[in-house]
């Protein structure tokens, strides 16, 4: 007899972006996953690994170790939401971005999200029983959230809709102006917006990031430790929002998980003590993500590079070479032995696209982008 699947589970299919990192070789430069090739800072396990000893190797409150979540509020200061009880510390941020979906729609009710966007989003509107609603990411909104579009999509029933700044897949976000813009609209509207902030610490040059967050209480904000601090493997994140709703959505979190790892936690505990952790590798990104930029100087002429502010991300538009730009990708890994991520990984709209992650550092980044350059001017 077969084990029983629920439609909704049934329903979610592969990520691309997993299936093209799984078809790399030993040799591949793998430019597909958004994981930091960098360890984590010298001291900081062993620091956390002390601490958990000290304190005991058992479960922490649900929420978190209380010294972690006061830390974490305090670190933001968003208005009205500054103290421990507004913050709940997650197992990845994905983690937190499901409790938060969770906890605040209904079956049937409608989370706007970024399309093509983190796939996860549409993912788990589905797995919830909501009803996924894209609004359009385009080279004609500057590959960034705007506040005519969300506009346009929201319904009476619309309870979220989904920012994620700086943004994967393409590195990109709003200037202060276009969040006000959609801040004002959801407030109108009764519509909370659901910050995805886990690439805000990752921003190059002189471009200041502003968060929503800091411009509507109507918010919840989503981050972490993952890509920062290079803690992938730790699954840290924390979900930050009114009091009230933090009460009732750490009981799902119990129910999802228990608590955040104790280690995890104490780690986050270090960073958190020291805030120029969060930014202490941004040095190493901007030099790849230069190295991205010379190198792509050999494509040719009808492929364009298209850079963002933030993230460790580059697109490619491989439009000029081909309408299936997965397809192209495939043969890419096969001739040149690179692995790029095909924009419909992302949604509809990411045909046009390759994303290439820089997060391996300056010299394998620009290795592969020499190849894609050499692989794209053969055709």
């Amino acid at each position: 007899m077969s084990t029983p699947l629920s439609s909704r589970v049934a329903a979610l299919a592969p990520s691309i972006i997993r299936v093209m990192n799984g078809r790399r070789r030993p040799t591949s430069i793998d430019l597909s996953l958004g994981q930091p090739a960098l360890p984590p800072d010298d001291g900081l396990v062993e620091k956390a690994l002390a601490a958990t000893a000290a304190a005991g190797w058992g479960y922490t409150p649900n929420p978190g170790i209380v010294e972690l979540r006061e830390a974490i509020a305090k670190h933001y200061a968003l208005p009205g939401r500054d103290r421990a009880e507004n913050v709940i510390v997650t197992v990845g941020s994905e983690e937190a971005v499901y409790l938060a979906l969770l906890s605040s729609v209904d079956p049937g009710d409608e989370i706007l999200f970024p399309e093509p966007g983190y796939p996860a989003y549409r993912g788990i509107a589905g797995l919830i029983g909501a009803t996924p609603v894209p609004y359009p990411i385009t080279k004609e909104t500057g590959l960034v959230a705007r506040a005519d579009a969300i506009e346009a999509r929201i319904t009476d029933r619309t309870k979220i809709v989904v920012l994620n700044s700086p943004s994967n897949p393409f590195g990109m976000f709003e200037d202060e102006d276009e969040l006000r813009r959609i801040a004002d609209v959801c407030e109108a509207r009764g519509v909370t917006i659901l910050a995805d902030e886990i690439y805000r610490d990752l921003v190059y040059g002189d471009r200041a990031f502003r968060s929503v967050t800091e411009l509507s209480e109507r918010t919840i904000l989503v981050s972490g430790l993952s890509k920062s601090c290079a803690l992938t493997g730790f699954r840290l994140g924390y979900l930050v929002a009114d009091a009230d709703f933090i009460v009732k959505a750490t009981l799902a979190h119990q129910l999802l998980v228990t608590c955040a790892p104790r280690i995890s936690q104490h780690a986050a505990v270090e960073v958190f003590a020291d805030p120029s952790s969060l930014v202490r590798h941004v040095p190493y990104y901007a030099a790849a993500r230069e190295a991205v930029v010379e190198a792509a100087k050999a494509l040719p002429s009808d492929v364009s590079l298209f850079v963002g502010d933030g993230a460790f991300y580059a697109i490619i538009d491989v439009s000029a070479k081909t309408d299936d730009a997965y397809a192209l990708a495939v043969e890419l890994l096969d001739q040149e032995d690179v692995v790029a991520v095909p924009g419909v990984a992302f949604g509809a709209g990411g045909e046009w696209f390759w994303r290439i992650s820089y997060a391996a550092g300056a010299e394998t980044a620009s290795e592969g982008v020499r190849r894609i350059a050499k692989f794209l001017a053969a055709r």
